[in-house]
This record gives structure tokens, C-alpha cells and sequence, in this order.
């Protein structure tokens, strides 16, 4: 493990070492979510340290451009596989269409060497996120832009039906299985690499669902999608994780990196939010638990 970190950070420091070297996102995927990339070279070190090989989902604030992040995302990328997040759900309204495809297109031409898998929407079903016609347009143009550059794209879809009443935002806001017979064209359907679920147990009356529930709903979304991937793709609390909430947030997160569904297109992922907050940074609360829950999934699904 020594040497490895040595030989990796090395590779961070490189200039365009990361960029040039590609590393397939395989599975099971070990997901972990960076929201803030300031702190890149403490990242990779961080995510270097982990018990198995991360891939590492990075929030990209909407209004910045690809040469903001290409350094950062070369030196994560050296420490292991990249997803980009596109365009986050809370983020959604701020960008036209047209404007998403542009921001799409520049960063397939600026930074495909550092990425592994493209997110072209995220919990794209939320109530949240504006007409579901317009969430349905940007997802679909993201979407065959990476196709055409033969790219892997993810879809990241709000899970609300464990729970009854949509997990209590009511039968305006489509379920994940509505969602995509309504507003997911067939193509994009067929053609997806990744299918995931973001899943907040504190929005849902704390419910975690065990295998068995997971299995139905994942059972279900693959008769939509029988070409991808199916797993997790953020999970956590609505906010870092305090002294008074870490140990709600330890609860989840070996729930959810422990789950084993039993199918055959499990991936896993889960993709901790706040990851540098609660995971990564020096002396974080959740660095252990995290560590463990890595582990935990190699004892599920490896």
C-alpha cells in the first residue's frame, strides 16, 4: 500500500500524466462524491488509501468551464476511475437546454481523458427539477453526445418508492419506473451504460431497504434498461455529517455499501455525498466507516 502511494501521487504531480492514462471503471464500483475540488492533491492521496480501487463522482458547478476542473480531474483520475456529474439536479434550472448540450460538448472535447463515465442527468424524476419535458430534452441531447463519442453514460434516477406516497412529495413527483416509460426515449433507454438510484434514507421516513426490496425495484428498472449497469448512485445525508448525526451516517453508509441484491447487473456504487467532508479529509468523522464499507462491499459483490 506504501509503494502504491508513493507511485500514484507521483503520477499526480506529473504534468498530464493523469490525462494520459486511462483507467476502466470496473465492477464492483466503489463510489465515493467530491463536491469541491480545491483540495485535489489531498483527494488522490486520500482516495489512494482506500482498502479497494475508488471511483470517484465529481460535482461540477454549473457555471464553471472544463479548465477549471481538468487539472483536478487528471489528478483524481490517477488515483482511480472518474464520473463526472454534468449537471447536478439542484443545478437543473439554472441551464437552457442549448446551453447544457454547449457545456456537454466542451467537456467531452476538453477533459475524455480523465473521465471514465459520464452522468448526463441526475435524479432527473425529482419534483424539484423543473418541467419534466425540459429535464427529459437535456438528458436525451447529454446522452447521445456521449454515445456519439463512445463514451459511458450513467443516468441517475431519484428512488422514492421505498416508501408510500413517493416517500411523501405525492404522485406529482413520477417514480423512477414512471419517470423513464414517460420521458426516457427508447434509445437512450437501450443504450445507457450505468442506471442508478440516489436514495436518502432521512427523506424516506429513515427506511433502508434490504435486498429483497432493492432486488424488486432494480428488477423492475432493468426491464426498462436491459443494456446497463444497475447499482447506486448517491447516497448519504442532506448535510456533512456532524458529531450529533455521525453516527445516523455510519448506520447508512454500511446499509447501503453492504447491500447484494443477487443480480447478475449489480454494480453497487452508492457514491457517498459530501465524501471529502465526512471521508477523506484529515481526520474526517466518517474515514473509518468508509474504509469499512468499502470492504464491506468487496465481502458483497467482489
Amino acid at each position: 500500500m506504501y509503494r502504491r502511494r508513493l507511485a500514484v501521487l507521483a503520477a499526480c504531480l506529473a504534468a498530464g500524466l493523469a490525462a494520459a492514462t486511462q483507467h476502466a471503471a470496473a465492477a464492483p464500483l466503489y463510489g465515493v462524491t467530491i463536491d469541491k475540488i480545491s483540495k485535489a492533491p489531498r483527494i488522490a492521496e486520500a482516495l489512494v488509501a482506500l482498502p479497494e480501487r475508488p471511483t470517484t463522482r465529481v460535482y461540477l458547478e454549473p457555471h464553471r468551464n472544463a479548465s477549471y476542473y481538468a487539472p483536478a480531474l487528471a489528478q483524481i483520475h490517477a488515483a482511480g476511475a472518474v464520473m463526472v456529474e454534468l449537471l447536478d439536479s439542484s443545478d437543473e434550472k439554472s441551464l437552457s437546454t442549448d446551453a447544457y448540450q454547449a457545456r456537454v460538448e466542451e467537456y467531452l472535447a476538453s477533459v475524455s481523458g480523465s473521465v471514465d463515465i459520464w452522468e448526463v442527468g441526475n435524479e432527473v424524476n425529482g419534483n424539484w427539477t423543473g418541467p419534466y419535458e425540459t429535464v427529459s430534452a437535456k438528458l436525451t441531447e447529454a446522452y447521445r453526445d456521449v454515445a456519439a463519442r463512445g463514451a459511458s453514460a450513467a443516468l441517475t434516477l431519484y428512488e422514492n418508492s421505498f416508501g408510500p406516497d413517493n416517500c411523501g412529495d405525492g404522485e406529482s413527483e413520477l417514480t423512477p419506473v414512471q419517470f423513464t416509460q414517460r420521458w426516457v426515449p427508447a434509445d437512450v433507454a437501450a443504450g445507457l451504460d450505468y442506471v442508478l438510484l440516489s436514495y436518502y434514507p432521512t427523506q424516506c421516513a429513515g427506511r433502508m431497504p434490504g435486498d429483497g426490496e432493492v432486488a424488486a425495484e432494480l428488477q423492475r428498472l432493468h426491464a426498462l434498461y436491459p443494456n446497463a449497469k444497475l447499482g447506486f448512485g448517491e447516497v448519504g445525508l442532506p448535510h456533512p455529517a456532524s458529531k450529533r448525526t455521525a453516527g445516523e451516517a455510519a448506520a447508512i453508509m454500511r446499509w447501503a455499501y453492504s447491500l447484494n441484491p443477487g443480480l447478475p447487473y449489480y454494480v453497487g456504487g452508492y457514491f457517498w455525498w459530501y465524501g471529502w467532508q465526512d471521508a477523506l479529509k484529515p481526520r474526517a468523522r466518517l474515514a473509518p466507516a468508509l474504509a469499512e464499507a468499502f470492504e464491506a462491499e468487496s465481502a458483497a459483490l467482489g
